[in-house]
C-alpha cells in the first residue's frame, strides 16, 4: 500500500458521500481510504459504510487533529493524504500529490482560486498566520492552513503533534519547517462547503495564534 488517504469527519452527512463518490473515481489499489468518523450525531458514519473505506469511529468528538491522528495511526501507506469531508477540497488533485510525494517529504495544495469562498474574517485571519508563520517559524508555504496536503506518514509520526483539534494545520506547519522538510506546493480552486461550518472564526483564530506564538516563545 503505497498511499492513505485520510478523511476526518463531524457531522459531514452531506459533503461525505460526495467527497468517497469523487475520491474512489480516481484512486486505484495503491490507495486505501481511512474516515475518521469523529463522535458524530447525524449520518456521517453511515454515509461512509455505503463505500469500501474503513472506517474509524470515535465515541465523542475529540477534534480535527485527534481525528487525524487516529488515522494514521491505523494506516497503511508510506504517505498520508489529509482532505476535509466538506466537499471544499478538489479530491482530483490528489493522484499528483501522490506523484509529488515520490520527490519530496510532504505536498501542499494552496487555495489560490475560489478564495471568495472563504469567509472574509478566515481571509484575514489566514494572511496573519501566513506573515506570522514566515517570519517567526521560518514556514515558507503560502497556504499553510490548508486542509489538503500529504507527507510521508514517517514524517507524521516524527512531528509527535500535540493538536487535538483546528490547530493541527498549524503545528505540522512549524514542525514541517523545523524539520527543514522538503515541500512542494501547487495551486488548487476552493468551493463552497457542503453542511454546516464547524470552525469558530474567534474561538479557533485565537487558539492558533497561541500556538504560533508558544511554540516560537514559549509559556502557555
Amino acid at each position: 500500500m503505497k498511499n492513505t488517504i485520510i478523511i476526518p469527519a463531524y457531522k459531514e452527512q452531506e459533503g461525505l458521500p460526495v467527497v468517497l463518490e469523487k475520491v474512489y473515481k480516481i484512486i486505484d489499489d495503491s490507495y486505501e481510504v481511512i474516515v475518521v468518523d469523529d463522535g458524530s450525531t447525524d449520518k456521517t458514519a453511515e454515509r461512509a459504510s455505503s463505500f469500501p473505506c474503513k472506517l474509524i469511529k470515535r465515541g465523542q468528538n475529540h477534534g480535527k487533529g485527534g481525528a487525524m491522528k487516529a488515522g494514521v495511526k491505523e494506516a497503511q501507506g508510506e504517505n498520508v493524504i489529509f482532505t476535509d469531508a466538506d466537499n471544499t477540497y478538489p479530491v482530483e488533485a490528489i493522484p499528483d500529490i501522490a506523484k509529488f510525494l515520490e520527490h519530496f517529504d510532504m505536498v501542499v495544495a494552496s487555495r489560490v482560486k475560489g478564495r471568495e469562498n472563504i469567509p472574509r474574517l478566515n481571509r484575514i485571519g489566514n494572511f496573519i498566520f501566513r506573515c506570522l508563520l514566515r517570519h517567526l517559524h521560518g514556514c515558507k508555504v503560502k497556504d499553510p492552513l490548508t486542509g489538503l496536503y500529504g507527507l510521508k506518514k514517517a514524517q507524521f509520526e516524527q512531528m509527535q503533534l500535540n493538536s487535538k483539534g483546528f490547530t493541527v494545520e498549524t503545528e505540522i506547519a512549524i514542525k514541517a519547517a523545523r524539520m527543514k522538510l522538503e515541500i512542494a506546493e501547487f495551486p488548487i480552486e476552493y468551493s463552497p462547503r457542503l453542511g454546516k461550518q464547524k470552525l469558530g472564526r474567534i474561538k479557533h483564530g485565537w487558539q492558533i495564534l497561541k500556538m504560533i506564538l508558544r511554540e516560537k516563545f514559549g509559556g502557555r
